[in-house]
């Protein structure tokens, strides 16, 4: 059972494909988008904030002597706060 909670973890918060392909008649997303993005998406998004913030700090050895420090900051910090607490409400 930890094994498939890990690979579905992995799954959600480390590939950002969006759910649903293809255009919307209405001007803006639906009731069930934003219930969904608020009851499953954003507490995930923040999950993710928090195990990639990590992330960086043990990359930060590897990066520095790269000077790759903007890159991860972007990769690892930028994009996934953007994505979880800046976006509008169910938009992906």
């Amino acid at each position: 059972m930890g094994k498939i909670l890990i690979l579905f973890l992995f799954i959600v918060l480390f590939f950002n494909v969006p759910a649903f392909a293809g255009e919307r008649s209405s001007n803006g997303p639906s009731v069930m988008d934003r219930v969904g993005d608020v009851l499953c998406i954003r507490p995930l998004g923040f999950i993710r904030v928090i195990i990639e913030a990590v992330a960086y700090g043990v990359s930060l050895p590897v990066t520095a002597p790269l000077k790759k420090v903007d890159a991860a900051s972007e990769f690892l910090i930028k994009d996934p706060y953007s994505f979880t607490f800046e976006r509008p409400l169910g938009e992906m």
